[in-house]
């Protein structure tokens, strides 16, 4: 089996699913972002990027995908940031490494989800609604195209329900 890569616009389940996916396939599951993490410390991956900026972040991101890659480690489901879509060097190194998994969400079920934790740096705080909606429309476009499967998510259901629903779409790249 090939690795799994888990995308999405932030907050859409990707670190949940993914988990539970690769507990379920009885593989590791890892998120790109406590990679991250563990090598920014004690900045917060958030912290790091309004601090470094945006292109030291897409850097960072890159490289230590690409080096926790390469020490083979198995299959694995890897949950990737939201901003994945952004990062042409990281969806290079990742498509080298197994299949890109969209996890499609309604655009208009997302944006209260991002924001009861508070407001991303990436939104125009005074223009919420237009800014998300132009990075969705953005996003979405390009998860769209470099996608190997596309689930859509709608509504949460039961997780159980959910996982199941997922592997039935994943079928033959998880066999």
């Amino acid at each position: 089996m090939r690795n799994l890569f888990i995308l999405g616009i932030k907050h859409s389940g990707k670190t949940t699913f993914a988990r539970l996916l690769a507990e379920k396939l009885h593989i590791q599951s890892i998120d790109s972002d406590d990679l991250i993490a563990e090598r920014i410390k004690p900045l917060s991956v958030r912290d790091y990027f309004r601090e470094h900026g945006e292109n030291n972040f897409k850097e960072m991101e890159s490289t230590v995908v690409r080096e926790y890659l390469e020490d083979d480690k198995g299959p694995l489901v890897m949950s990737l940031g939201g901003g994945a879509s952004d990062n042409e060097v990281l969806i290079k190194t990742i498509k080298e490494h197994g299949y890109l998994i969209y996890l499609r969400r309604k655009e208009s079920d997302m944006l209260p989800v991002i924001l009861k934790h508070g407001i991303p740096a990436f939104l125009d705080g005074n223009d919420l609604e237009g800014s998300f909606h132009q990075l969705y429309k953005r996003r979405d476009s390009i998860y769209l195209e470099i996608s190997d499967r596309v689930i859509d998510m709608g509504p949460y259901r039961d997780r159980g329900e959910t996982l199941e629903a997922m592997m039935s779409e994943l079928g033959d790249l998880i066999t």
